[in-house]
C-alpha cells in the first residue's frame, strides 16, 4: 500500500522440552511405518516391540518437565500461564495416564494382532497417532488446537473398531462410531463456532474474559454454544442420551481397542470438557 508501517514478523519463541512427548511421538511414528514397510513379515512382530518402546521413551520428557519443568509453561511462547498450548501438572498427570494406558494396549494387542493375521504395522502406527492426539488434548488451551486433538485422536479410532474386516459385528462397530463421530464432529464444531463468534477469540482464556463483558442479549448465544460443545463430547464420553454407540462399538472392535477406547478415549473427551 505504500505505507511505512511495516509489522515485522516475529516468531513465536518454540519449548522444545515442553514440546518433547509430542515430538517423540511424530518420530516414533515415522519410524514404526518405516519399518513395516522394510521388515519381512515374519519379522513384523518388531514393530510392535518398537511401539512399546516409544511410548515409554515419550514418558520420560514428561516425567523430566515433572521434575525440572516448573509449575506451567506456554510450549509455544516461553514461560507463562496462559497461552494456545500449555504444559503445566494438570497435562503432565494426563500425558502420562494415556502414554501408559498406550503401552498397556499395545502389550494387550501383541497376541491378538499375531493371531488373527491382521496388518500389524497399520495398526501400531494408527493406535500411536490416537495416543499423541491425546497428548495434545492434554495441552491444548484453544478452540483449534482442541478440535485438531479430537480429530487426530478419534479418527484412527474408528479405522481400529473395524480391523477384524472379515467379521460383520466389527464392521458394525468401526462404521456406527465413525457416523456418530462425524455428527458429534459436526455439532461441535458448530458450538465453537459461535463461541468463537461471540467471544472473539479462539484462545479460551480470552474467550472467557470476553464473555464476562458480555450484555444480557448476548446469553442465550452463549448457552447455545455451550450446549452445543457439551454434546459434542457427551458423544465422545458416551454420557447419556449420546451413548447408543458405545455397546455395539465395545462389543464388535478387537478386545484391545474396546479397552483403549472406554479407558484412554474416554478420558481425553473428559479433559476437554473440563479445559
Amino acid at each position: 500500500s505504500g505505507s511505512d508501517d511495516v509489522i515485522a514478523f516475529s516468531a513465536p519463541i518454540v519449548d522444545y522440552h515442553a514440546l518433547a512427548p509430542e515430538l517423540v511421538l511424530a518420530a516414533g511414528i515415522c519410524v514404526v511405518l518405516l519399518v513395516d514397510l522394510f521388515v519381512p513379515d515374519h519379522r513384523k512382530w518388531v514393530t510392535g516391540t518398537l511401539s512399546g518402546f516409544v511410548l515409554l521413551g515419550a514418558l520420560l520428557p514428561v516425567v523430566t518437565l515433572a521434575v525440572w519443568g516448573g509449575d506451567v509453561r506456554d510450549a509455544l511462547g516461553g514461560q507463562g500461564v496462559s497461552g494456545r498450548y500449555v504444559v503445566d501438572n494438570f497435562a503432565l498427570v494426563l500425558k502420562a495416564l494415556f502414554l501408559l494406558a498406550g503401552y498397556v494396549v499395545v502389550l494387550l494387542s501383541t497376541n491378538e494382532v499375531e493371531e488373527g493375521g491382521y496388518h500389524r504395522g497399520e495398526y501400531y502406527v494408527l493406535l500411536l497417532s490416537s495416543v499423541l492426539g491425546m497428548v495434545m488434548m492434554a495441552s491444548s488451551r484453544d478452540l483449534v488446537s482442541v478440535f485438531v486433538a479430537l480429530e487426530f485422536l478419534s479418527i484412527p479410532a474408528y479405522m481400529l473398531a473395524a480391523w477384524r474386516k472379515g467379521d460383520e459385528k466389527s464392521n458394525e462397530a468401526g462404521l456406527k462410531y465413525y457416523l456418530m463421530g462425524v455428527f458429534a464432529s459436526a455439532v461441535l464444531l458448530y458450538g465453537m463456532s459461535l463461541a468463537f463468534g461471540v467471544g472473539r477469540s479462539t484462545r479460551l482464556d480470552v474467550i472467557a474474559a470476553n464473555l464476562d463483558r458480555l450484555p444480557d442479549s448476548g446469553v442465550p448465544v452463549v448457552t447455545l454454544a455451550i450446549l452445543f460443545v457439551v454434546i459434542g463430547f457427551a458423544f465422545k464420553v458416551s454420557a447419556v442420551p449420546f451413548h447408543t454407540w458405545a455397546p455395539d462399538t465395545y462389543e464388535g472392535a478387537p478386545t484391545p481397542v474396546t479397552a483403549f477406547l472406554a479407558v484412554a478415549s474416554k478420558a481425553a473427551g473428559f479433559v476437554a470438557l473440563i479445559q
